[in-house]
């Protein structure tokens, strides 16, 4: 399969967080590693994902988990819960150290630690129904298409406007919304860069993230990928 195929058939009647995916076989799943580690190093974020992600978090001791991301995204539903999971935790880090676009940021976005590579990326996160993102569906009221793709867009956005204003406590709205913004993807393309330094820009606590990271994640890279 072409690496820019547009899988709008992830999962059945579903929206994406992400829209572009380059599938493979099935790789072994997410297992908590050491001090409640979790790679979460695939293309795409599917059901199946979520469930061993889920399944590695309930087995991680103690109150503290440590993702380390490398994905393009994936279904709305399966990001959605890894993120609510990720919310439960007192003490959880997000480590990006190339990319986590989309679905993958959205993630990320729910650990009370960020940190980045020198070079990682985040996107935005706003929902791709039918292989179009849903601000983008042709209006017509008589769609059933058009009716979901708002409840999506809505539903994203009310999260991301919860999710980011546990990450900027005491920010005033309007400085809330522009973030909202960025990561709606209001301006850009759905999975235009979003740099570290843009990260901190607004306001968002970002650090660097070890060399190590990265080296975890080229190892991931050459042997499933």
């Amino acid at each position: 399969m072409n690496r820019t195929a547009i899988v709008s058939a992830l999962v059945a009647g579903s929206a994406l967080v992400g829209a572009s995916y380059f599938l493979k076989s099935r790789r072994p799943g997410p297992r908590a590693l050491a001090s409640g580690i979790i790679p979460i190093i695939t293309p795409v974020i599917d059901l199946r994902v979520a469930e061993d992600v889920l399944e590695a978090m309930e087995h991680v001791p103690g109150d503290a988990v440590t993702v380390v991301l490398h994905t393009l995204g994936g279904c709305v539903t399966s990001c959605v819960l890894i993120a609510n999971a990720l919310r439960e935790f007192p003490q959880s880090t997000a480590i990006v150290p190339y990319m986590a676009t989309s679905g993958g940021t959205l993630i990320a976005l729910n650990a009370r630690q960020l940190q980045m590579g020198r070079s990682a990326a985040l996107s935005a996160v706003d929902p791709i129904v039918n292989g179009l993102r849903a601000k983008h569906l042709p209006e017509n009221p008589t769609d059933p298409m058009q009716a979901m793709a708002q409840e999506y867009e809505g539903a994203i956005t009310r999260y991301m406007r919860d999710t980011l204003a546990a990450r900027l406590p005491g920010v005033d709205e309007e400085a809330l919304w522009n973030a909202v913004s960025v990561f709606m993807g209001e301006n850009t393309p759905h999975e235009w860069p979003i740099r570290r330094d843009e990260v901190a820009a607004l306001g968002l606590p970002v650090s660097p993230s070890a060399r190590s990271w990265t080296e975890m994640v080229d190892t991931y890279r050459k042997r499933w990928w």
